[in-house]
């Protein structure tokens, strides 16, 4: 590579572990404070069995996405045990590039150690928000990434990649949606789960949970015991809506069981409740977001029941208000929170939204999509993935939509990927299907969730397809059309295709 086009690199033979064979590994920074990893399969002039001929490398990359608001490399085993070349960024930042002094400011880049579980490296020490680390963490680091992954891997085997992929969760799943819609050309197929998209709306509506218990039950909150018995007590009564009995609840936006029914909660505490599963509103009582779902935990959105998660504080801290004291019991009231809401919706809509839903340069790539959403996340509520479906349906239709994205929703599993039947990793067999699709044209219709707590097997189809019978291996019913009541579930007052 030319000095000129990065700031650094270094590269190296990483010996082989019980677990990951031997590989090259490139680090670099591109621009700025972008760290990238790019990892591969060894070549035959470092000793390895050479390229696509010989087996080494099998031809394909994987762009692997991040975690929480990121400032690390993360692990990349995954595809170096599948003779994958992989690559990841840290996004654009580190706790030493938040911690060095700016020659230009005489302060810190920006917060000590990043702030609050490492949100707070978008704010200077001054209050002045860092649109170029915005820039970079949303869409600039994974865009440098990928096309890094595929400089190296043509420069280290000698041929161009014949087939390259995202593969993303979380924020990684958010990641992989930007990719789609602003750099759809570059991928040949999207692995993405519970993405934290619509990041503009999303982080402050989670916020909900806490700013409701705080205003209706003061600093004592809601026991988590009280809020674990009206989950249950909702679990139970809305488990056979789909005919099955199995302690879970298949279709959340179905299930409307009133806190009030719930023994032992007080007026007070049935309301917040109720509130917390609604989701927030205007005053005109239109849905502004979706709440989490009856039967989903309360403890991660709302910490002892009467805190708030420190993912959604720091960005409203460090993001929204720019303001790394800011106490939002002091000022966020379910009155005032409609605009807020709309505050942050109009602060990040052309800069973090991720929610567009043209994904012209994917069709035109015949580029396919697999999404996989857990419906009891109790960090990213499934809402926003419901929403994003239905208006990707608004937009090209069901079938069409279809014919590149494929979603499946897999209900009784919180922020991780769900469990398959089977010996493969799930994650493994998500990946295979996607890539089945995507090179030999063969669509994934369903998977076998093996539901471990619940103590079942289950077919779940490519929504909105449902299965025709309990358990496994299940034939899938095709429908042409969402349901009215699921599709009016999944929008909200200002969506648009």
């Amino acid at each position: 590579m030319k000095k000129h086009e990065v700031k650094s690199a270094t590269s190296k033979v990483v010996s082989a572990t019980p677990d990951v064979p031997a590989h090259c590994q490139v680090d670099l920074v591109p621009e700025r404070a972008i760290n990238i990893r790019v990892v591969l399969p060894l070549n035959d002039a470092d000793g390895g069995k050479g390229g696509t001929e010989s087996g080494a490398w099998n031809g394909r990359v994987l762009n692997i996405g991040g975690g929480g608001y990121q400032g690390i490399i993360s692990d990349l085993s995954f595809p170096l045990q599948r003779g994958e070349v992989g690559s990841n960024t840290d996004t654009g930042h580190n706790q030493a590039w938040c911690n060095t002094t700016n020659p230009k400011t005489g302060l810190t880049n920006a917060q000590p150690d990043c702030g609050l579980i490492g949100g707070g490296f978008v704010l200077d020490p001054r209050g002045k928000l860092l649109t170029s680390q915005v820039k970079d963490f949303i869409d600039r680091s994974e865009h440098a990434q990928t096309t890094w992954a595929l400089k190296l891997t043509k420069t280290y085997y000698g041929e161009d990649a014949r087939k390259n992929y995202w593969v993303g969760a979380s924020t990684g799943g958010r990641q992989g949606w930007q990719m789609a819609q602003k750099h759809g050309d570059l991928y040949d197929g999207f692995l993405i789960g519970f993405p934290a998209i619509n990041w503009n709306r999303f982080p402050v509506a989670q916020a909900w949970p806490a700013i409701v218990t705080n205003e209706l039950l003061g600093a004592k909150g809601l026991a988590p015991a009280k809020s674990d018995a009206a989950n249950a007590a909702a679990v139970t009564a809305c488990d056979t809506q789909d005919g099955v009995k199995d302690g879970v609840i298949a279709e959340p936006r179905r299930c409307t069981f009133d806190a009030r029914n719930v023994k032992g909660l007080t007026p007070q505490e049935a309301k917040a409740v109720y509130l917390i599963w609604d989701g927030p509103r205007d005053a005109h009582g239109n849905r502004l977001w979706g709440g989490i779902t009856r039967g989903t935990s309360f403890s991660t959105l709302l910490p002892g029941g009467n805190d708030m998660s420190p993912m959604i504080d720091t960005w409203l801290r460090h993001w929204l208000k720019q303001d790394a004291t800011y106490d939002w019991r002091s000022h966020l009231t379910t009155n005032n929170f409609p605009q807020t809401f709309e505050a942050a919706y109009r602060k990040f809509a052309g800069t973090a939204s991720t929610d567009s839903t043209d994904l012209t340069d994917v069709r035109h790539n015949k580029g396919k999509i697999l999404y996989y959403v857990p419906t009891n996340d109790p960090l990213i509520v499934p809402f926003g993935s419901y929403n994003y479906q239905q208006r990707l349906f608004d937009r090209y239709g069901v079938q069409n939509t279809r014919s590149f994205v494929r979603t499946f929703y897999f209900p009784n599993v919180g922020h991780e990927p769900p469990t398959l039947t089977g010996s493969t990793p799930a994650m493994s067999q998500l990946l295979d299907a996607l890539q089945t699709w995507t090179e030999h044209g063969e669509a994934p219709n369903s998977f076998n969730q093996n539901d471990t707590t619940a103590n079942v097997q289950r077919t779940i189809c490519a929504y909105p397809d449902t299965p025709k019978t309990a358990g496994a291996n299940a034939d899938c019913q095709t429908h042409t059309k969402v349901p009215t009541d699921l599709a009016n579930a999944s929008r909200t007052a200002m969506d648009h295709p």
